[in-house]
């Protein structure tokens, strides 16, 4: 046997060796620890007592209002907190008169973000019309200002806003509709 081939074969072994060495036993999924991951805690608490109602000092996530007009038109306002409180107030013109209040899950304000993502909200006009010679004094205004992802806006609509935003205004009415808000006051 020469150097040659002697040097040949043992390079051979050594590749055969490092191989089989790299190709160890792997630990599969099922093997590897897991670790449990924590489901992600709730942003608003659920329950809704007189002491909840005290708001002071408390940041505003959500203010959806509809002004008065010279006439009979609907005047209420809705405030959602940080804390998951909603208060509502029925100024004129509503079924519910007063201040009442309500509180909102997760999944309630999930869907107010998705809605306000899709409406494009955070690159509306603050004000609609566009052109303020075409402002309506005696018109109701829809008012909303929302805080979400670093951002605050502040939109008001006296009129031909776009149609992304009246169907937001719509989404808001509706969502607020289906909270069981309770009047404090009346005990």
């Amino acid at each position: 046997m020469n150097i040659r081939t002697f040097l040949k074969s043992s390079l051979v072994l050594s590749a055969c060796v490092v191989l089989l060495l790299s190709c160890s036993r792997k630990n599969s999924p099922s093997e590897t620890p897991s670790v449990p991951v924590a489901p992600p805690l709730p942003r608003f608490d659920t329950g809704l007592a007189v002491k909840d109602t005290l708001v002071d000092g408390l940041d505003i996530l959500l203010y959806y209002q509809r002004s008065a007009c010279f006439g009979f038109c609907p005047t209420f306002n809705y405030t959602v907190y940080d804390n998951g409180i909603v208060r509502y107030q029925g100024l004129q013109h509503v079924d519910w008169m007063g201040t009442h209040y309500a509180r909102i899950g997760d999944a309630w304000w999930d869907e107010v973000k998705d809605s306000l993502r899709s409406s494009g909200f955070f690159e509306l006009a603050p004000v609609y019309p566009l052109e303020p010679e075409l402002y309506i004094p005696d018109l109701p205004n829809t008012i909303v200002v929302a805080k979400e992802y670093g951002l605050s806006k502040r939109v008001v609509d006296n009129h031909h806003a776009p149609r992304p935003l009246k169907r937001f205004e719509i989404f808001l009415e509706d969502h607020f509709r289906k909270l069981g808000f309770r009047n404090f006051e009346d005990r």
